[in-house]
């Protein structure tokens, strides 16, 4: 069941993020659907996949195992790494692939709204990374949730 999920929901991370060779691509999130969205980036001809999250274990699976760079959250200023590996300009494609427990808060930004009607039920930490991923995103083709088919969510800046 696990993989069943995981999979395709990456696959259509990247996917929804329209994803195109040469592309620099960051992903929030080193589980299971950020790994393997960040898989299915590079198999769309990405030339870089940058993975961003806290705990260590994932980052070097996202490193060992997908080939993927990483940066931890905690001990980086994001939107610089960002801007610095992709030659200034930032991400071509965010993906948001943070999933976590739900404490009983709903949407609190513009970057909330993005969600639709799965914020209420949402879970906040999910909610503090599509904040960082949007605020990274300025400058990118596209941003999007790799969540399960009911909330992916599309986002694409407008020209």
């Amino acid at each position: 069941m696990f993989a069943s999920d995981a999979a395709p929901t990456g696959w259509m991370g990247a996917d929804l993020g329209e994803v195109r060779p040469g592309d620099v691509v960051a992903v929030w999130g080193a589980g299971a659907v950020g790994q393997l969205t960040a898989q299915a980036a590079l198999l769309r001809g990405a030339a870089r996949v940058i993975v961003i999250d806290r705990y260590d274990d994932r980052l070097r699976m996202a490193e060992q195992h997908v080939g993927a760079e990483t940066l931890n959250y905690q001990l980086a200023d994001v939107p610089a790494e960002l801007r610095e590996r992709s030659g200034g300009r930032g991400p071509d494609v965010c993906v948001e692939a943070v999933g976590m427990a739900w404490d009983g808060t709903g949407p609190r930004s513009l970057a909330d709204r993005f969600a639709g009607a799965a914020a209420a039920r949402a879970p906040s930490g999910r909610w503090r990374s599509a904040r960082r991923c949007t605020a990274a995103a300025r400058a990118a083709r596209s941003w999007c949730s790799a969540r399960s088919p009911v909330s992916w969510t599309p986002f694409r800046w407008a020209p």
